[in-house]
């Protein structure tokens, strides 16, 4: 209140103007001022605008030569730009192909493999290569020195010093991604047989000689007590291999109790006995032949399986789910032979 008094008072005393004319002329005078003040601060700002746009040219990008592209460590000088595009990583090298999840996935029993480590990769030459009655593929490797603490004893005594490495049938190529796998007419079938599903990953079998890069888990085989990568997950050729020397020609060891008489073209013999590893049903069958390095297969009711003979036709194999009495057959190349569990 006390300020709107003083302005009614200043409002009524009279001036040289009189009345409140002295108040208009002097608003209208700041107002002016105040015109001129803002047209004449706007057009020297718009004006050097102006010049300096004229006198400045434009900035000009002229592309470096390829040989002068800065590298990473050299580095960026400031305001210049890097169009070097980054390559990828190569996919499937050495050292690639670890998958997640279970890494026992479509392997059939994988209570027999027990995991050490769940991605391994390993480089060695193939020194072998076989097809199973069961659908996998093995694909054993000469390792270097390097890597030959990835060996147990019985992968000396049974698998001549090399690693088995073994490609399952949901791997291989011409299985179709989501569906069962195909299989050989000799695979197992039952409820307890599950080859899991085909993964697409067409994994081809390499030839013997060839220097490879395998992925996969590392596993201990309980069944035969050697120590594996199975499944493969990625197999990289990294070089070809030279064909594999011919094998020599072997003399036919000599007879001996229970063989056959002299000049008969193949022969073996067999006997079995429990396995004493402590799980009911296994058996061991020693197998005696004149075919050195040859596949041997002993089958029963229960179970087939296949190993090597050494360079003496000999060969040991393990069967599971064999009974007392039941009749095991064995072929030894050309040789047939039999014996009673």
């Amino acid at each position: 209140m006390s300020g709107r008094r003083r302005r009614q008072r200043s409002a009524g005393t009279p001036g040289r103007l009189g009345g409140g004319g002295w108040l208009r002329a002097v608003s209208a005078t700041l107002v002016a001022g105040a015109l001129l003040a803002a047209c004449g601060g706007m057009a020297p700002k718009s004006t050097s605008a102006a010049r300096a746009s004229r006198q400045t040219p434009p900035p000009t990008t002229l592309a470096a030569p390829p040989s002068s592209a800065p590298t990473a460590s050299q580095g960026l000088a400031p305001g210049q730009s890097s169009t070097t595009a980054v390559a990828p990583p190569t996919a499937g090298g050495p050292g690639s192909g670890c998958r997640s999840g279970d890494p026992l996935a479509n392997v059939y029993h994988p209570y027999r493999l027990k995991v050490t480590d769940a991605c391994l990769s390993v480089t060695g030459t193939v020194a072998y290569v076989q097809r199973e009655d069961d659908g996998d593929v093995h694909v054993d490797l000469s390792l270097p020195a390097s890597e030959s603490h990835l060996l147990d004893q019985a992968n000396y005594s049974h698998e001549d010093g090399q690693l088995v490495t073994e490609i399952v049938p949901a791997d291989q190529p011409g299985c179709t991604p989501g569906q069962p796998p195909p299989l050989p007419s000799t695979a197992y079938r039952s409820s307890s047989y599950d080859y899991g599903t085909c993964t697409g990953a067409d994994i081809a079998t390499p030839s013997i000689g060839s220097q490879v890069s395998v992925t996969g888990p590392y596993v201990l085989d309980s069944d035969h007590g050697w120590m594996e990568i199975h499944p493969v997950w990625a197999l990289t050729v990294l070089g070809a291999g030279t064909a594999p020397p011919q094998q020599p020609t072997t003399t036919a060891a000599p007879p001996s109790a229970g063989a056959p008489p002299a000049g008969t073209s193949a022969w073996c013999r067999a006997s079995a006995a429990p396995s004493n590893d402590g799980s009911a049903g296994d058996y061991q069958v020693q197998v005696a032949s004149d075919e050195p390095n040859t596949k041997a297969t002993a089958s029963d009711a229960g179970d087939t399986w296949s190993e090597d003979t050494n360079a003496s036709g000999d060969a040991d194999i393990r069967l599971y789910h064999t009974s007392p009495g039941m009749v095991i057959t064995v072929t030894v190349g050309a040789a047939s032979c039999s014996t009673t569990a």
